[in-house]
Order: C-alpha cells, then structure tokens, then sequence
C-alpha cells in the first residue's frame, strides 16, 4: 500500500500545534497524525523545499514572520530553524523557487512582494529586496488598497506572477537569481470586483489557471516565454441558482494535464473541470467539500484522491477520485483546529 505525508497549516493560537505532519494511505484514504508543531501563531501558508526535507511557514499576523522548519527523515521529528520578518503585516503566501535557494513571500495587509534569501542549512537569510503594490478596487469592503495574495514560479524560468485581490491585477516579476532582486515586466487587468486569489499552471502546456475570490470566477490564460497573459476564457464556480455569500479560495490542476480543481466556501464545494485540447475547460460540475469552508485542498501524486482543509469545520476531508476525473466521495475525515493549508511532502 502506497504511503503519501502531508503537511498542513492552521488558524490556530501560538499555543497549539498548528503545523502537522500526516500519514496518508494510498489505499483507504486514512490520514494519521505523527507529529504537532507549536509555537507559532496562524501558521496559513506553507512551502515545501525541493529537497523534501524542510520547509517554510508564514505566521499570518500583524508584523507576521516567516518561519522555517527541518523534517528529520527517520524520526518524522520537526524542529525550527530559524526565523525572519515578513516585512509587512499578515503575511498570505509564500513560495520556494525552483533551485531552493530563494524564498519569496507576499504580505496581504502591508501590499508587499519579498525576496529572502535560503541557505543551504534551510535557514532564512536577511531581506533581499521588496516591491511594494499601490491601489484599489471597486469593492470597498476587501478592495481597500492593494492584497497582493500569492507569488507562484512560472515553471522553469526565474519568473512569478503576483494575484492582487485589491486591485484586480495579476502581474509579472522577474528575479535576478545572483541577487533576488525583482524586476516589473508585466500586469493584466481582471474583471472589476474579481479579486485575483491564487492561480496554477498547467505541467505540460503554456497556460495558466486564475481563480477569482471574490467574485467566484474562474479565468484561463494563455502565457508566453516571457511570462505575458493572453486571456482565452471566464468561467463560473456556482451555479447561477445560488444566491447566499461565497468566496472562492484554492486552484489546482492535476498532474497529468487533464483537470483542474476549484474550492468554494460558502457553497462548500469543489469545481471540477476538464481541459480540453486548446486549453480552456469544460465544467464536470459541483462535489460536496466534506465539512465547511474549503480554504485549501491538495491532489495526492496519482490523481486519485483529494485532501481538503476545512476551515470552519476543523476537519481534513480525503475525497476519492471518480472516473470522471472529479472527486465524488468523502472516505475519511479527521478533526484538526482551522486547517487552512495542504501540502504533499514529495
């Protein structure tokens, strides 16, 4: 039977152990707790180092920091390395770039894009540069001033694309890999009021997948060598029927190039879509989240299940793959405090 860990990040207190490492069987589905880490305070998001064996969390508060751990691989034992300023307030995502020696991070209420560097014990070293966003949006409830939200590498280049949830932009960066330094290459405009979350890329073919929070849409992008979005398509993630609040939240695509995935809370559910040969997507329909408000999810290597992070029900939901490509059925579920983030040890 084939064995998969996870890790997953949680809304809980710096008393709890809100990072923790999973078990999970192949098989059935079960996911069994090794071991709770505290000592950190909202640790959301997480990023797993190319190595496997360490990895980086923010502590998604006021003056946030970001903090970097150590899994001994005999032991399943996790120990911190060290620690570092978020440089702005509630750090939201952070992402290890491909050669594992630059970590760069986004804070959601400081309007902040950042470069640390990585040393080669896992330790994160001084701020090596930051861009700062500027704006707003229509929505003046959540689009108050600029929330940048994700960094994600564009698959083998030394580029990152930025969602800004406030100002409805998504925008190119490159970074000089001898210094961290990020350069603005370009920006595309979303519909006004979307709120540009996270967004993925498909493995094989130049195309990108943006998911939308707040207006609970999903939009395709063509992209070229140089990191340029060309739009190809806007979808929808509720059924027109649905009237009660929403917010979208993840985006995932998986590993063999034939779906992508979509989270809803409020609805409690996740999107599935099937990619067609040019790139755009058919929708497969709607699956029940497994508890409530589906902050985060990640597809197992295999494609064969799903692991969900339930918010607002403390629980983790493994879904099981249909023939479809979609998940259709809760085979297990365990309780854990907010869970807000799922990541595959690989």
């Amino acid at each position: 039977m084939a064995t998969s860990y996870l890790l997953t990040g949680s809304y809980s207190s710096e008393q709890e152990p809100g990072i923790k490492l999973w078990e999970f069987e192949d098989g059935t589905g079960e996911m069994i707790e090794l071991v709770g880490v505290p000592g950190i305070e909202r640790p959301s998001f997480i990023a797993v180092h190319p190595n496997g064996t360490s990895f980086v969390a923010t502590s998604e508060v006021g003056d946030g920091e970001l903090v970097s751990y150590w899994i001994h691989s005999v032991s399943r034992k996790i120990m911190e390395i060290n620690r570092q300023s978020s440089n702005g307030d509630h750090p939201a995502h952070v992402t290890i770039d491909e050669t594992g020696r630059w970590l760069l991070s986004v804070t959601y209420s400081g309007a902040t894009v950042n470069v640390h560097p990585l040393h080669s014990d896992g330790a994160i070293g001084e701020l090596a540069h930051s861009v700062k966003h500027e704006g707003s949006g229509p929505n003046r409830e959540r689009q108050d001033a600029a929330h940048p939200h994700s960094v994600i590498q564009m698959p083998g280049k030394n580029l990152f694309l930025v969602s800004d949830l406030g100002t409805d932009t998504i925008s190119t960066y490159k970074m000089d890999s001898s210094n961290g330094k990020l350069t603005f290459q370009y920006k595309v405009q979303t519909e006004p009021g979307a709120g540009p979350r996270h967004l993925c890329f498909h493995p094989t073919k130049p195309l990108v997948y943006s998911l939308n929070e707040i207006n609970s849409t999903l939009m395709v992008y063509r992209i070229s060598q140089e990191g340029q979005l060309e739009f190809l398509q806007l979808l929808p993630l509720l059924p027109d029927s649905y009237k009660e609040p929403n917010t979208s939240a993840e985006v995932a695509v998986s590993s063999d190039g034939r779906f992508v995935y979509a989270s809803n809370r409020g609805h409690d559910s996740i999107a599935s879509f099937a990619i067609q040969d040019n790139g755009t997507l058919e929708n497969l329909g709607l699956t029940g989240s497994g508890g409530e408000g589906p902050r985060h999810f990640a597809v197992i290597p295999g494609n064969n299940w799903m692991v969900v992070a339930n918010e607002n029900s403390h629980t983790l939901a493994a879904l099981k793959m249909g023939h479809s490509g979609a998940p259709c059925t809760v085979e297990q579920i365990v309780q854990t405090t907010a869970p807000v983030c799922v990541k595959v040890i690989k």
